[in-house]
């Protein structure tokens, strides 16, 4: 009875993590060049295929060049440069801001990059549980550039589900107690 109980409480940990998909997530482009600034915001509804392109019309392509698009799958954000080159400038800021990620019951436990753009690492990234922010300063985007933020993500469990993990872990401890003591 007491290992079933204790499986029990295990459960709700097992839940998985909800993706991008259908979601609405906010992309913002900030760019601080002394007393000039420019910040843009697009809200994209999640889909299947690109969410962004600057041949539509993005807020963002008023501050990039026009050959850029954007998708962002279930787990994964991909930026597409499509000319021949091009130079993010290098300036106090100049990021991509991505927010509203994954809804309360899931949140970013860490990222991957694969890109090949030179000199973008994952230490240009930085993300919070909701939000992930990408530092463009001073770099090339050469022909065909791309990067593509691959997204670990986990269930936050709620605060039953902790309460009933734990009770189930307390009586395994004490029957594991008793089992264990000398008759």
């Amino acid at each position: 009875m007491m290992k079933l109980l204790a499986a029990a409480a295990l459960l709700p940990t097992l839940a998985s993590a909800s993706g991008l998909l259908d979601s609405t997530v906010n992309v913002h482009y900030h760019v601080v060049n002394g007393p000039q600034t420019e910040n843009t915001l697009d809200k994209v509804m999640v889909t299947a295929g690109t969410e962004l392109s600057c041949s539509g019309g993005a807020n963002y392509c008023g501050v990039l060049s026009s050959a850029q698009s954007l998708d962002i799958s279930d787990n994964a954000i991909r930026f597409s440069y499509g000319a021949s080159g091009a130079d993010f400038l290098d300036v106090k800021q100049n990021r991509f801001q991505f927010t509203s990620l994954y809804g309360d019951d899931t949140a970013i436990q860490g990222v991957t990059v694969a890109t090949n753009i030179s000199g973008l690492d994952a230490s240009r990234v930085s993300f919070g549980a909701h939000e992930l922010k990408v530092d463009m300063r001073g770099l090339h985007a050469g022909a065909d550039a791309y990067f593509q933020i691959n997204l670990v993500a986990a269930p936050v469990p709620e605060p039953a589900s902790a309460a009933l993990l734990l009770g189930g872990l307390a009586l395994f401890a004490v029957r594991r107690g008793r089992l264990s003591r000398p008759r």
